[in-house]
């Protein structure tokens, strides 16, 4: 019986475990798509369009027939009705049924109210299109953090290997009575600081990826791969098209949007004109008299027309006018102060492109001098050419080279990105 329960636990368990572990395998375009789909922040964002298109809805229907039912009942308790000498009328229980419907036939606002509220929902929606952008930039820059980490991760656990031969070699060398023990010392210092930074550089790469798993949506601790190398993007030099690219101030998502604003505002002013005009509606009842007294004057069928005419408000309607003068003038200098400043950003991002360009390559060939270097005092230590204390400072001279090098790549990947983000040309 024991043996039974156990196989069936096996059986219900064993697959999710086998779930739990699968590794979600990202590049960084696939990355982009299931945040787009799965991240809360913009799960949450994409509702203000539904609560703007209801918005909407809400509007046009202020302008549709409305119909409205009522059924009432009152009672005199069998009062009587005295008119002296004995003459009285008993005051009999009256019901009605009655329906009215009512139509707008013109309002201004109405109108405009409509063309408003379409207009928020476009600028919901292009504040929904900025969220997203900003996401698939958050993806990118910890994308291109992970990968810089986990290369110069790798290249320290290599270098720490290396030091680790050299190490033992040196150990054997004072055994024998070739160095001194200051030597031993020295390259003993030198591993312990490279395992040091190995666990130092291990845990800012599993915090990277915790920041990736919440800006994609997963659960924390949800294994993750990336499938794409740091040099796969670096060979892309889509920095030198960049470089060179006009800008389009008419793409950019913010000034879109500030144009939108600005849009909003003029009607707003526009809404607010119509506020002096008349509105005409009309209304049709019909009363169906249920119980009714003997004698009974009032129509079946009555309709009409209504004219609201504003006359006086106490300047209220003047200063509300006012103030979305006031917001429209707002809204224009905005929208010129943030176009001045898209064209400052984009030649100081142009500049900062060109800046990490240059330093990238520089970078790049540095690298190879200092490792170089280094092999050669590698050799050179091994026939006691040199001392450790040389050793340790080509080392340490290369491990420098590697770091500078790594942040020259993520500077130049992250200049390639904000001036993407300026042109709205995100495409991974």
């Amino acid at each position: 019986m024991r043996k039974i329960l156990v196989l069936i636990l096996l059986t219900v368990t064993l697959p999710l475990f086998v779930r739990a572990q699968d590794v979600q395998e990202l590049s960084l375009k696939k990355a982009i798509e299931y945040a787009v789909e799965h991240n809360k922040q913009l799960q949450s964002s994409r509702k203000d369009i539904d609560l703007y298109r209801q918005k909407v809805r809400e509007s046009v229907s202020q302008g549709l027939p409305q119909i409205n039912g009522k059924l009432d009942y009152s009672t005199n308790f069998g009062y009587k009705m005295s008119f002296g000498q004995g003459g009285t009328i008993k005051m009999k229980d009256q019901s009605n049924a009655k329906v009215t419907a009512s139509q707008l036939i013109f309002s201004g606002q109405w109108i405009l109210g409509i063309q408003t509220s379409k207009i928020a929902e476009r600028l919901a929606s292009q504040q929904v299109g900025i969220t997203e952008l900003d996401i698939k930039e958050n993806i990118c820059n910890t994308y291109y953090a992970i990968l810089v980490s986990e290369r110069l991760r790798d290249i320290v656990r290599q270098n720490l290997e290396n030091m680790d031969q050299i190490y033992e070699h040196t150990q054997n060398m004072y055994n024998a009575g070739t160095v001194e023990i200051t030597d031993v010392d020295q390259i003993r210092i030198t591993v312990g600081q490279l395992k040091n930074s190995l666990s130092s550089i291990e845990r800012n790469v599993e915090v990277s990826y915790n920041l990736l798993r919440l800006q994609l949506g997963l659960q924390a601790e949800s294994p993750v791969k990336l499938t794409e190398s740091l040099d796969y993007f670096l060979k892309q030099e889509d920095f030198v098209k960049l470089g060179v690219k006009k800008f389009e101030i008419d793409n950019n998502p913010e000034y879109q949007l500030s144009q939108t604003q600005e849009d909003l505002s003029k009607k707003m002013v526009g809404l607010q004109k119509w506020t002096y005009a008349p509105t005409i509606s009309g209304t049709y009842s019909y009363n169906y008299k249920l119980l009714k007294p003997d004698f009974d004057m009032s129509p079946k069928h009555s309709a009409g027309l209504t004219m609201d005419i504003p006359i006086f408000s106490g300047l209220q309607r003047k200063a509300l006018l006012e103030q979305a003068k006031i917001e429209l003038e707002q809204s224009s200098l905005n929208k010129s102060l943030l176009e001045d400043q898209l064209y400052v950003n984009e030649k100081q991002y142009k500049y900062e492109l060109k800046n990490a360009t240059d330093n990238f390559f520089l970078q790049r060939d540095n690298i190879q001098v200092a490792k170089r270097v280094l092999e050669n005092m590698q050799r050179k230590y091994e026939y006691g050419a040199v001392s450790s204390l040389d050793l340790t400072q080509a080392n340490n001279n290369y491990l420098e080279a590697e770091n500078n090098y790594t942040n020259a790549c993520l500077t130049l990947l992250q200049a390639e990105l904000q001036l993407e983000r300026l042109y709205n040309e995100l495409s991974y």
